[in-house]
């Protein structure tokens, strides 16, 4: 059985996978928040609850993306208290990962980036572009190679629900306002005005972008795979078509998992 870790600055997110599959397909996931004071006895206590919970033994592969360094410390001292010295692989300069990175500096190449875009180069052809509607919304492009997909760059932007809690913390009149794809554009009220601004205005910026990335590629109508906790809100208000898959990361993940261990790696 092969655990993926996904670790980001608010949640630590666990995928059991048989080995095996053809089709990557999570038996299970889970999530927990990512608190900073949590030391690596919590993390494998929480881990081995819920691996109890849904019966996953035999754990003998672990691969973990962590875009906040301390947790990856963390996360690989839980995993050898919790499974001894199993190979545990960190997505990261030396981990294979299928795709030819054609940014300035591949090693600031985010490890979730990275992870997703694997896992959509496992559903789509290249050329694609892979949206992640989060906290943080990110865009990737990637382009057919000659031996492998070409990961070409990405852009970042601040997610919808980060936009509307700022502007709550930056605006004193403004109320929290819980986010719903809004009736109108234009808005009646202050709720139905700041949810058209932020989500119609963010679907917005992913449209244009989509349209950008398209003209700098020469493509046409490329195929986006969708992911992410917010791709719900956002993705009916788009103008471009989209197929969402779940747990897009953690597919990834799965086969960087067999790539390596096909190649002997070692964990680093």
């Amino acid at each position: 059985m092969i655990l993926t870790v996904l670790a980001d600055n608010r949640t630590v997110s666990f995928a059991f996978f048989d080995e095996g599959q053809e089709k990557a397909t999570p038996l299970s996931t889970f999530c927990i928040a990512a608190l900073p004071a949590r030391t690596a006895d919590e993390y494998a206590a929480l881990l081995d609850m819920m691996a109890a919970r849904g019966h996953f033994h035999g754990v003998n592969t672990v691969i973990i993306a962590s875009v906040v360094p301390p947790l990856t410390s963390a996360l690989c001292r839980a995993v050898h208290l919790l499974y001894g010295e199993i190979p545990t692989l960190t997505v990261g300069a030396g981990l294979r990962s299928g795709l030819t990175l054609r940014t300035d500096t591949p090693a600031d190449l985010g490890a979730d980036l990275v992870a997703m875009a694997v896992g959509a180069a496992t559903l789509q052809k290249p050329p694609f572009l892979v949206l992640h509607c989060g906290d943080v919304t990110t865009l990737s492009a990637v382009d057919a190679g000659k031996d492998a997909p070409v990961y070409l760059g990405c852009a970042i932007l601040p997610g919808a629900a980060l936009c509307a809690k700022t502007l709550k913390e930056e605006a004193a009149l403004l109320s929290t306002v819980a986010l719903a794809k809004p009736p109108h554009a234009i808005g009646k009220n202050t709720g139905d005005s700041v949810r058209a601004g932020v989500l119609v205005g963010h679907a917005a910026a992913i449209d244009r972008l989509i349209a950008d990335f398209e003209a700098e590629m020469g493509k046409k109508n490329l195929p986006v795979i969708a992911t992410g906790e917010e791709a719900e809100l956002v993705l009916p208000l788009l103008a471009h078509h989209t197929q969402k898959e779940e747990a897009l990361a953690h597919k990834g993940l799965y086969h960087l998992a067999l790539l390596n261990a096909k190649k002997g790696k070692k964990a680093p």
